[in-house]
Order: structure tokens, then C-alpha cells, then sequence
């Protein structure tokens, strides 16, 4: 599914950037799995630490003190701070719980994923189940299938 999803934004030349956490670059690497994926990622974070969150995005820390790392605010603030750093025509934030334990008072499965499509802001919030790498590889599917529907 997520290579049509490329080709599209390839064909529509729409550039993305990504600012991973729970998914540690994963959306990035299926995007780089298409080729010709050069022409649309410039660029890619992954921003697992809450220090690469301050000082590689520059999302405030009082965002991350106030509402956790595994928060809506800090998925809409990475996906803002990602596109005032890189201009790309979409722009995904990834923050989340994948377990085994709570994080932030957040339970396992917990995910919040920005999207700042031509600089109006979503964000998702997803409920998943299953092991770490079935609630990274379901942040991802969730991520592609919102890219499919925001470009048609």
C-alpha cells in the first residue's frame, strides 16, 4: 500500500519530512524503499530522545513538561517545528507509547501522529495493540493512510 502511496507524491511532486519517534524512522525507510523517493525526502529525524526534541526541532520543553512527551500538543508542535525547519510540502510527527510499560501516564499502544499538510495541522490519535513492532508498523500504516487521503 505505502509504495503507491510514494509514487503519488512523487508523481504530484510533494515534498515530505519526518520527525520520528516511535516508529525510529521507519516511515522514512519505506519511503526511501520506493525508487525515485529522492525527488520528495530531503530529509528525516529521528527524534526519540526528548533532547532531540528541544534542540533538533526546538520544541519547547514547557509543550513536553506540561503534557507529556506522548501527547497530542507535542506531535502538533513537532509537525510545526518540523516544517519551519525543512519548508516540505507535508510534514509527519510520530510520538507514542509501544510499550512494555506506561509511559507519561499513557497507556501501551498509545500513539499521536502530526501531519502538517500544506500548513494545516492534524493530528491523529491511535489506540493499537500488540507487541513494539506491531504498534510501530500500525503508527506507520496509520501515517500512509492519512497521506493517501489528504492527496487524493
Amino acid at each position: 500500500m505505502y509504495k503507491e502511496i510514494v509514487e503519488k507524491l512523487i508523481e504530484k511532486k510533494l515534498s515530505i519530512a519526518t520527525a520520528e519517534s516511535i516508529t525510529g524512522g521507519m516511515i522514512a525507510k519505506m519511503i526511501t524503499d520506493v525508487p525515485g523517493s529522492s525527488a520528495i525526502l530531503k530529509e528525516s529525524f529521528v527524534t526519540y530522545a526528548i533532547e532531540a526534541k528541544v534542540n533538533i526541532l526546538g520544541v519547547e520543553k514547557s509543550i513536553i513538561d506540561k503534557f507529556g512527551v506522548v501527547s497530542a500538543e507535542v506531535a502538533k508542535a513537532m509537525a510545526i517545528k518540523l516544517k519551519m525547519l525543512t519548508g516540505k510540502d507535508i510534514c509527519i510527527s510520530t510520538t507514542g507509547n509501544a510499550g512494555p510499560t506506561v509511559c507519561d501516564d499513557k497507556p501501551v499502544g498509545k500513539v499521536y501522529v502530526g501531519i502538517n499538510y500544506l500548513d494545516e495541522i492534524n493530528v491523529l490519535e491511535l489506540n493499537l495493540s500488540g507487541d513494539r513492532m506491531s504498534i510501530r508498523e500500525q503508527t506507520a500504516e496509520a501515517v500512509f493512510s492519512e497521506i493517501e487521503k489528504l492527496i487524493g
